[in-house]
């Protein structure tokens, strides 16, 4: 989750950056979002790939372990690119920018775009707009954007229950367009938060049309079976019932 700037503050992440890294560890990261990810995304051997919201660079690298020809990751934290940066040599050719989706430089064209929690920090409208037109602008005609993001049907009066999984969730009632979702997270002994905002469904799927995207759909998350071997299937069982993000796809019109 790569956080926004907010009037003039540093991202919400330079803080943070390194325990929100090590929510990497945690078995709904690695068994449900990573596992609902690649699923979404197939094969991308030979693939350019525009990894945004990339953090401390953790799909990136996982990205072109899996065969991409070239991957650039865009965080707006300097932070989490100095994390990035850090992480060590993978196979493939990786590189890292600091830049809001918001107002990119002219990049590409990728063939392929992922964004892992970044959708939801757009304050309003506009800025929603802008992402997705910075993404589009950044992709060849026909090349697909995978996402992670709010899940925008799920009502807020099941902001609950998942303090198991090291994460509390709230916003202020009643939620409407922009309304902030506060996270609260535990990552070893320390305590740490952030905010995203809350969208309809049918916003996320206007700004996607607006800036030329087609074939927009919402995917459900899905469990590794390793997971549920390793913790057993009831582990997971509260966070699937009340999944709190969901998988976006969309395709860039040709």
């Amino acid at each position: 989750m790569s956080a926004r700037a907010h009037a003039g503050q540093p991202p919400q992440y330079d803080a943070i950056a390194a325990p929100y890294q090590r929510t990497r560890e945690s078995p709904i990261r690695r068994y449900v979002e990573a596992f609902t990810f690649f699923g979404l995304l197939g094969d991308v051997t030979g693939r350019s790939v525009l990894d945004l919201a990339c953090g401390a660079g953790h799909y990136s690298r996982a990205l072109a372990a899996r065969g991409a020809r070239c991957v650039l990751g865009v965080d707006v934290s300097p932070a989490m690119i100095e994390l990035a940066r850090a992480g060590g040599e993978v196979p493939g050719h990786v590189e890292y920018l600091v830049g809001d989706v918001a107002a990119l430089p002219p990049l590409g064209p990728f063939e392929l775009a992922t964004a892992a929690y970044l959708l939801h920090y757009a304050r309003d409208g506009a800025e929603l707009d802008r992402m997705c037109a910075g993404i589009a602008r950044a992709l060849a005609p026909g090349a697909r954007l995978v996402a992670i993001n709010e899940n925008p049907a799920q009502p807020a009066e099941r902001y609950a229950g998942y303090l198991r999984y090291g994460f509390e969730k709230s916003a202020a009632a009643p939620r409407r367009e922009g309304t902030a979702i506060s996270y609260a997270m535990v990552s070893g002994r320390e305590l740490f938060g952030f905010e995203v905002y809350h969208h309809e469904a049918a916003s996320y799927e206007r700004a996607l049309a607006a800036a030329g995207f087609v074939d927009v759909a919402w995917h459900p998350l899905r469990l590794d079976p390793a997971g549920a071997l390793a913790l057993g299937g009831a582990y997971f069982d509260e966070y699937l019932a009340n999944p709190p993000v969901v998988g976006l796809t969309a395709r860039r019109a040709a």
